[in-house]
């Protein structure tokens, strides 16, 4: 889980207007380190060939081109946190969305990372598992910018894969 959030660090802070290669990578975790935003140690429990996979991406293309991204911006959600937590709780809750962007044709589209865990062939289990997360973000995104969302992403670090939800 760790080491799924330090690679989710990571990802939050591409530029996705660079081009990328492992140096690169290097240099982008030695500033966190140089920072005091992460350990030595954390520095060296990190991935960088997933990151880099994931600069190398169809999705990290598009959002290349993309006209506008939006990074870790936090949305209010007018649903009760008792309908996502299952607890006796009115108040609506705070998300925060990985990533949205405006692509070249003027498409909303929603991206969000996900570290955990999947077997090849089991992309199915990451859909089943955040589809209801994932819709809650997209009703949030939409209510807050007046705008349709017309994709919907997942990008599974672990498995490099961009999967459409």
């Amino acid at each position: 889980a760790q080491r799924g959030t330090l690679v989710h660090l990571c990802m939050q802070k591409l530029n996705f207007k660079e081009e990328y290669n492992l140096e690169k990578i290097s240099e982008l975790i030695q500033k966190l380190k140089n920072k005091e935003i992460i350990t030595e140690k954390e520095a060296k429990a990190i991935n960088m060939s997933k990151i880099l996979n994931f600069t190398k991406s169809d999705i990290a293309k598009e959002l290349k081109e993309a006209k506008e991204i939006y990074k870790e911006k936090p949305f209010y959600i007018n649903v009760p946190a008792r309908e996502i937590y299952e607890e006796n709780c009115e108040e609506n809750i705070l998300v925060i969305i990985d990533l949205y962007y405006i692509d070249k044709d003027d498409n909303l589209k929603l991206l969000d990372y996900k570290t955990d865990y999947v077997e090849p062939g089991n992309e199915q289990e990451l859909v089943k598992k955040y589809s209801k997360q994932l819709e809650l973000y997209k009703e949030a995104l939409e209510e807050a910018l007046n705008k349709k969302v017309e994709k919907v992403y997942i990008y599974s670090v672990y498995l490099e894969k961009t999967i459409e939800i």
